[in-house]
């Protein structure tokens, strides 16, 4: 071949590899770019959700704790305002207050701003607020848009109060259990389900009774007659007068010799209470928590989440042999509520035996989250009663029952469910 026409080849094979590799460049650039802004896209979404998921959580603490929705709002902004999606805040896109039901197998969230117990939220940065591509413009794209969407609800629960109400309390410190357990009351139904019920028993001796049933308080008829009742709570009935037993005052007993009258009037002190004679001293804490097992037992509601909450002044006391003898003598029955009975005699030790076992029993087979709260007065046996998520609380003043009681309600674990 001729040099002149080999060199002419030459070059026109660099020219070919220059083009192509210019080529290879720009494509390799452009899907570098693509590359490196599908990574920030995703890094953009993974943030977005995370602001979302803890704004649904932080408005749904505040629905439970206050019932009210504007307020849980505000929290669920201020939750937005404070976190970034790349390098600036998100916007609250949409806020809905509804219906979660956990106990059937493919739940949905429903509106219900009525009685919700679930929140949605919608976080994002879209249109105007959209986020600037790093490296794609080479494809003529400029920016990109997020949304993240969460919803926090409360799980389905049943949740049982056991109240001790031997008179060891006094009129004065009872009514402020009695505030402490209205309160959580408040609470729990200012943001149930359907299906979320509230129960209690209540106990003296060797006796306990199902002052209520499981209800469902999503239905504000029910809750109201709860609310109710549980204004009518006090101390068990002596045998005297009380022309305003709403004043945390005492009592006028009768005479030593009439102690065990309660003719006059009617029902004694406390009325709307059930009766504690003379020969029934002590506190058996076992039966009430006995009863509540019960409760949970019969109960065929669907609820993930069981709670009892124990209200008690003092620590077990023995119970003699002759306990309820003089109830017996006077053909009294206590025909208001389920009574529930438990042996007598009974030393304080066996009390505790029974009461642990029971508390044990029901974490192993239903999985019930117990919490001990008392006043002033302490005891081993509460520290073995706690379970799962539960704790014991001693206060040094019943003033003090409705912050703890209130604390218990709302750190009752939500569940981010979608």
């Amino acid at each position: 071949m001729r040099p002149h026409l080999t060199k002419r080849l030459h070059n026109g094979r660099a020219g070919n590899y220059s083009l192509m590799l210019a080529t290879a460049v720009i494509a390799l650039l452009g899907f570098g770019a693509l590359s490196i802004d599908t990574a920030y896209m995703r890094l953009s979404q993974a943030q977005a959700q995370d602001v979302a998921d803890a704004a649904s959580q932080a408005a749904l603490i505040v629905l439970r704790q206050t019932g009210d929705q504007a307020r849980a709002t505000d929290a669920a902004e201020q939750i937005i305002g404070q976190n970034r999606v790349a390098g600036e805040a998100p916007e609250l896109l949409d806020i809905t207050y509804g219906n979660w039901d956990d106990t059937i197998a493919d739940p949905v969230f429903t509106i219900d701003p009525v009685v919700p117990n679930a929140v949605s939220v919608t976080v994002g940065r879209v249109d105007d607020h959209a986020i600037p591509v790093l490296l794609a413009r080479i494809w003529h794209v400029d920016d990109f848009g997020v949304r993240a969407n969460a919803i926090s609800a409360t799980r389905s629960f049943q949740i049982v109060f056991v109240m001790d109400i031997t008179g060891s309390w006094g009129e004065s410190k009872y009514l402020d259990a009695r505030e402490a357990v209205l309160t959580a009351l408040d609470m729990v139904s200012s943001s149930a389900s359907g299906v979320d019920e509230v129960g209690m028993t209540i106990f003296t001796n060797r006796y306990a009774w199902e002052y209520t049933p499981f209800t469902q308080i999503a239905v504000p008829a029910n809750a109201a007659a709860v609310e109710a009742d549980w204004a009518k709570l006090n101390i068990a009935s002596k045998g005297g007068t009380d022309n305003d037993h709403d004043d945390g005052r005492p009592c006028h007993l009768k005479s030593l010799a009439k102690r065990n009258i309660f003719t006059d009037p009617d029902g004694g002190c406390y009325p709307d209470m059930p009766r504690e004679y003379t020969d029934e001293p002590g506190t058996d804490h076992s039966t009430g928590i006995g009863l509540a097992r019960q409760m949970f037992e019969d109960s065929s509601t669907g609820a993930v989440y069981r709670a009892m909450i124990v209200v008690t002044d003092g620590r077990p006391n023995g119970l003699g042999a002759s306990s309820g003898t003089i109830r017996a003598d006077q053909g009294y029955v206590e025909d208001r509520w389920t009574e529930y009975v438990g042996p007598v005699p009974r030393t304080g030790g066996e009390i505790r035996t029974e009461t642990i076992a029971a508390t044990q029993a029901m974490w192993d087979d239903l999985r019930v989250h117990t919490w001990a709260v008392t006043l002033v007065v302490d005891d081993w046996m509460l520290d073995a009663m706690v379970h799962g998520d539960g704790y014991k609380v001693v206060v040094s003043d019943s003033s003090q029952l409705a912050a703890v009681v209130s604390e218990i309600i709302s750190e009752m674990p939500l569940a981010i469910v979608q």
